[in-house]
């Protein structure tokens, strides 16, 4: 279900945050849906436990997900209605072109970069 690149420069908790989002993106996990464990995550992934912990609580406090005490972890009935999350992408990505503008990167080398991306992704 998850995998995790370790050559990746994005940290585990994050590659494993992206994945499960992506997952209720695509609709194979759905609302209210419950997630597996953080431990059996952990062991699937060969991840410490704290590391999807971290993954499994930022995608809570983000709304996506919910946790009910003694049951586990469980897909949000509007996990991506959430504009906060998008308002975070957005911020993300001003930042980077932001502090990229002064190392040289032009308009066009970011539009390349954007269709490559939404190339490979799709």
């Amino acid at each position: 279900m998850i995998t995790i690149d370790y050559k990746s420069r994005l940290p585990v908790y994050e590659q494993i945050k992206n994945q499960i989002m992506t997952l209720i993106q695509l609709g194979i996990l759905k609302a209210d849906e419950q997630l597996p464990s953080i431990r059996s995550l952990s062991a699937e992934t060969g991840v410490n436990v704290n590391t999807v912990k971290r993954a499994v609580q930022d995608l809570e406090e983000m709304g996506i997900i919910y946790s009910v005490p003694g049951k586990g972890s469980f897909v949000s009935e509007d996990a991506f209605a959430n504009t906060r999350i998008k308002e975070k992408a957005i911020e993300e990505i001003r930042h980077a072109i932001t502090s990229a503008i002064p190392k040289g990167i032009t308009k066009e080398d970011i539009s390349e970069l954007v269709e490559k991306i939404f190339t490979e992704v799709k």
